[in-house]
């Protein structure tokens, strides 16, 4: 996404930018939203932060989190730091704004990465600091994203969602299998993740795919 860029992607990236301002509503104090999947290659991290910058470009103060902490591809954004989230939440570091990296990629965007990859992400997402960190971020930043990992790999998305305000869930055309349609609408209907909405990603058009191809390692 650029500024007073129109091509198509960007478009499109407007246009969910808009939804997600009448999901939240004009008067919800600093959202915080979360990106996730039912299975890798489906693009959430693509997603969040283009979504980000674009809230950026709008002039939002906005904060993208990477807390997919067995893949960390969100960091790679600002060359994967050695030290970031993993390092707060065990207590290595004390202050969060150490680690946060301010306006790398937009003036307007701040990205918290994942610091070393941690040999126990689950039981690092429980601990009370992570609630304590968001709740004092959102008095700093106008929206928060954060990049989790897939449902179906891991529960840290499980974990994450009582924290967060709404849920962007990404299911990416030729990856996910329709069978999984039915499981995706129960996760909507039983409210298993906080207001749950649906991206389709990676759609064609009537001159061939458009969008994006890479490949996704999970493990």
């Amino acid at each position: 996404v650029q500024d007073k860029n129109r091509n198509m992607i960007n478009e499109a990236f407007r246009i969910i930018r808009t939804k997600i301002e009448f999901i939240v509503g004009k008067n919800a104090k600093s959202p915080v939203i979360m990106i996730t999947s039912a299975n890798p290659g489906s693009g959430k991290t693509f997603i969040t932060i283009n979504l980000a910058t674009s809230f950026a470009i709008k002039g939002k103060k906005v904060l993208a989190i990477d807390m997919d902490m067995r893949k960390a591809s969100l960091s790679e954004y600002v060359y994967s730091p050695k030290t970031g989230l993993s390092h707060f939440l065990n207590n290595s570091i004390t202050d969060i704004h150490d680690i946060i990296i301010k306006g790398k990629t937009h003036p307007n965007l701040d990205i918290l990465p994942v610091g070393v990859l941690p040999p126990n992400p689950t039981e690092l997402l429980m601990e009370e600091q992570l609630g304590t960190m968001l709740a004092m971020l959102r008095n700093e930043y106008d929206y928060i994203f954060i990049d989790c990992p897939p449902v179906e790999i891991v529960a840290d998305t499980a974990i994450i969602t009582r924290l967060v305000d709404a849920t962007l869930f990404v299911v990416r055309a030729e990856v996910l299998e329709r069978s999984m349609l039915p499981e995706i609408e129960q996760f909507y209907t039983e409210h298993k993740y906080k207001n749950m909405s649906l991206i389709l990603n990676g759609t064609s058009n009537s001159n061939g795919r458009y969008g994006y191809r890479y490949g996704y390692n999970y493990g």
